[in-house]
């Protein structure tokens, strides 16, 4: 954590709401991601980021300053998702596997851009848009992990601590989740 983001939580907790928008503008996009990737769906992925926000700044005045505010911020996140995700299921509304984005907003698969004309173009985001649905049709907690690994970066150290499970069930759920959406991928691949 930087001088900077640490002066902004302790403004933050004293009740600095300027402070604390600032820190929420630094992260306002990875929280969506994380969201749009858990729950398929640009609407209620804003709509968790903003309930996430809403406990971090309940909850800020708790936060130690001895971890990593990004990791603490992406727990409450994913634990917000965690909870639409069972609120939508008790519902019976869509199930998260039937979920398909309808639009290109939400997170980005860093695939690299190609360089040739509009058909590869084309092609490039289909290939993206089928990660996606793929990712959302794994089981929920193979999509935290590939999510914050692969789409976000984080260490497998922060997303043991991100999820609160040991780093051995993150490697183990991470292998899995891998090798569900490299079978359905090329499965996808035969058929087209």
């Amino acid at each position: 954590m930087n001088i900077e983001e640490a002066k902004l939580i302790k403004a933050s907790q004293l009740g600095d709401l300027s402070s604390f928008e600032k820190l929420m503008l630094r992260y306002q996009d990875r929280a969506y991601r994380i969201a749009y990737g858990m729950l398929g769906n640009p609407e209620d992925a804003k709509d968790a980021a903003q309930e996430s926000f809403i406990k971090i700044y309940k909850s800020l005045g708790g936060f130690k300053l001895q971890s990593n505010f990004s990791t603490w911020m992406y727990r409450i996140v994913h634990n917000t998702c965690l909870d639409i995700i069972r609120k939508q299921q008790r519902r019976q509304e869509i199930p998260i596997e039937t979920k398909n984005p309808s639009n290109n907003e939400g997170y980005e698969i860093p695939l690299e851009d190609p360089k040739e004309g509009p058909e590869a173009l084309l092609k490039y985001k289909m290939v993206k848009e089928e990660i996606k649905n793929e990712i959302l049709k794994l089981p929920i907690e193979y999509q935290g992990v590939i999510i914050l690994r692969d789409i976000e970066g984080l260490t497998y150290d922060e997303i043991a601590s991100v999820l609160e499970i040991s780093e051995g069930t993150v490697k183990s759920r991470l292998n899995r989740g891998r090798k569900q959406l490299r079978k359905s991928l090329a499965e996808l691949l035969q058929e087209g």
